[in-house]
This record gives structure tokens, sequence and C-alpha cells, in this order.
């Protein structure tokens, strides 16, 4: 496509989205920082689906309430297919056409999916320069935050949108929190909601249309173009066991010779090393992370010891048939951390194990205490707190009592905290 062919094009995206009206979506739970010196690129990261598009236009409307308007923007996807033959080098047509569109303004860029274009860390780095405000979005392996470090040279900021929380959950199903909602007719609504939310994960569209099923084309397009395509994987059917592999081990202990044994056990040709390869990919795009163990210190961590879980538990619920629920519930209280903390917690494992590790708290889940597993579950949890001298949480699916001193919390109450 020639300069002129393509400045008409992003002529045309413009003019059209500069005419359109923002679309309604569900206000995410998500502070991206007013820099008042430094000028930073905010980045938008996280799993295909999760609604990093949306919170572009929430940031929209948070500064048109600041009194900008629509025309100070520039929002492009460069998913948009009459963007597909951009090179790196015409994206300085970007500011062209506006500029031709909108003589005295100095907008401000908003690029959604920009990882297609390669080499478009240039352009921002020369965009960050020129002092003007930028917001990239990605969900694959070409933006994660350890590459964007290195491509924009610690001008980024990286923001984590995750699926939804169970807060944002709730308030997609327009269930509103008064004061004092846990001691009124609201509570039984929250539980109610609470068990649906088990039940379908935090995927918007899964959420909003109630429909589990949409997760598996998620996975399909995590397997075959975050992974099959962008790392140039052969063996599909390989990667493929491995992600339902994951799917069905989560909450539980994770090694590499478990995996191998398992794969070769159904006669698939594996070894250390792609599986080493295939569990930092897996990371990568947001479809599980990794928990490493601390044995003697909250400084070490065991490099061997580790236990893995999804980003969206919907994924556990379409490709299991029998579910743990208690491990389904450890699996909603990880990601929860990951969203709170911005970094992976651990879990404590010597003798006693205890299900993670905050600098703050030690917290075990379990999702019924019962006179056979109360001693062993409090042993861990006051165990990694005396290790640690950190506050022990104790998180149940619907009890409230106190044991030993430790008050458990229920988790649909422990998410909304």
């Amino acid at each position: 496509m020639d300069d002129f062919e393509l400045k008409n094009t992003i002529k045309e995206l413009l003019v059209r989205f500069h005419s359109s009206q923002l679309p309604d979506a569900i206000n995410r739970d998500i502070t991206v920082p007013n820099f008042r010196k430094a000028n930073k690129v905010i980045v938008v990261i996280g799993p295909r689906r999760a609604g990093k598009t949306f919170v572009l236009y929430q940031l929209m409307k948070q500064l048109i309430e600041l009194g900008m308007q629509l025309t100070d923007f520039i929002y492009l996807n460069f998913e948009n297919e009459k963007l597909a033959e951009l090179k790196s080098n015409q994206l300085d047509l970007i500011l062209t056409t506006y500029n031709e569109l909108y003589t005295e303004k100095r907008p401000i860029f908003f690029l959604d999916e920009i990882q297609n274009i390669t080499g478009w860390e240039r352009f921002v780095r020369r965009l960050n320069d020129e002092g003007y405000r930028v917001y990239i979005s990605g969900s694959n392996s070409k933006l994660l935050s350890k590459e964007i470090a290195t491509a924009l040279r610690g001008r980024d900021y990286p923001v984590q949108v995750l699926p939804f929380s169970f807060r944002e959950f709730i308030t997609a199903k327009g269930l509103l929190l008064e004061k004092n909602w846990e001691f009124g007719p609201t509570r039984t609504k929250v539980k109610k909601a609470f068990e649906e939310y088990i039940s379908l994960g935090g995927f918007p569209e899964v959420v909003l249309e109630n429909r589990l099923e949409f997760v598996d084309q998620y996975f399909k397009t995590m397997l075959f173009q975050d992974i099959i395509e962008r790392y140039k994987i052969t063996n599909t059917e390989l990667m493929r066991l491995f992600m339902l592999f994951l799917a069905k081990q989560y909450g539980g202990d994770y090694s590499i010779n478990k995996f191998n044994n398992f794969a070769k056990s159904s006669s698939y040709k594996s070894s250390t090393s792609t599986v080493q390869k295939y569990s930092r990919i897996v990371e990568d795009i947001y479809f599980c992370f990794f928990l490493k163990a601390k044995q003697k210190s909250f400084k070490k961590e065991s490099a061997y010891l580790k236990k893995e879980y999804l980003y969206d538990h919907g994924f556990i619920n379409y490709y299991n048939t029998e579910k743990n629920m208690g491990r389904l519930l450890e699996n909603i209280v990880a990601i929860e951390l990951m969203r709170r903390k911005g970094s992976q917690p651990n879990y404590y494992k010597n003798g006693f194990e205890c299900d993670f590790i905050t600098k703050d708290s030690s917290i075990q889940v379990c999702h019924t205490i019962t006179d056979e597993n109360k001693k062993r579950e409090i042993a861990g949890l006051l165990e990694a707190v005396r290790k640690f001298g950190n506050t022990p949480v104790l998180i149940t699916y619907d009890q409230e009592m106190e044991i030993e001193g430790v008050k458990t919390i229920p988790a649909w109450k422990w998410l909304l905290q």
C-alpha cells in the first residue's frame, strides 16, 4: 500500500472514530497514575479477551471528563485488516494525517495491538521523546513487560488487565454494594453471584453472555495464533496436550518430569528442554503462571518446587468434567493475588504447607474446615506465620469461625475487601 492510499485509510478510520461514541463498558478497577514530570508510555498488557481495548476506552472517558474531546485522541487498532500492510517506516503518516484533519491540536495516542507492526517501538520512542502522551496495548509475547522495558528503554509504565475480578463481575451483573451490605439482604445476592462466578470465570464476553463455551475459542486462538504462529512451534499436538495437562493439573505441584512421563505414556515424544520452552511460552501469553516455594527464608525461593495456576478458571470448568472445588477456590485466590499485588506470590513447603505467601500475609485456602483437615490446615498456616512474621489469613468457601485464634473468612467476602 503506497503512502497516499494509506493516508486515506488512516483518515477514514480516524474520522469514523471521531464521529462515533465510545462504547459503554464495565468500569474496571484499574488506576493509571497521572505523572506530573515523567512522560511515561502507558502499556496495557494481559490475556486475550480480558478487556484491554475497553480499558483504553475507559481511560479516554476519564480524559474527556477532565475537559478533552474525542477529536483530541488518535485511536487505531492494528488488528484491523485495513492496516495489515502498514510498515514501521509508514507510522509517521498517522500524525501527518491527523494534522491535516486538525491543524491546531496536539493528540494523545491510543495504539491498540501495536505489536502487530514490526519495529513499532522506534515510532513510540520518538513520540515519547517529542512529549506526546501515548497509550499502547497488546496481548501476546511481543508485548511482554520484560521485553517492553528493553524496547522502550525505561519509558514504559505497564498496566496489567486480567479477566474480571469478583468485584468487577458483580458490577457487570448489575449488583450494587451498599454500606454494610454483608449484614443485609444483599449478602444472599453476593453469595449467589459468587456461585455463578465460580462456574463462569472472569472473561468479559463469557460473563456478559453467560456462555462458558467461548473459552474454547480463546484456548484455540492462544494455541494457534499466540503460540504456534509466533513461536514457530512445529509439534502442535504436544503443545495442545501440554496446555490441556495444565488445565487439569491446576493448583497442584508442577514438574517437567511429571508432564514428560504423562506425554510418553500417551505416545508423544517429549524432552526436558522442550517442556522448559513450553512452560515459558504459556506463562508469557497469560495462559497460566507458576509459583515458587519459600522454604528457609522470605528471600530464598526453591528452583524446583512449583505450583501452577490458570489466569482464568473458566478454562478449568470447561476442560474438566470433574472439578476439585478446593483447588478451584485456590486458583481463584491465586488470580486475585496476582491482580492485587502486581507480582507473583509464593507458597510455603517444608514439611507443612501454606498455599500463598506475600510480604503481608500467609494465606491458607480450604473449601470447608472439618475435624479431619483442621489440624493440617492450621499447622501449615501457623508454621508459615512463624517463619515469615506476617498475618494469618484462612479463606473458606462459606465458613466464618475462629480456630486457634485465627478467624476464617469466606472467599466471596475476602474477594470484595
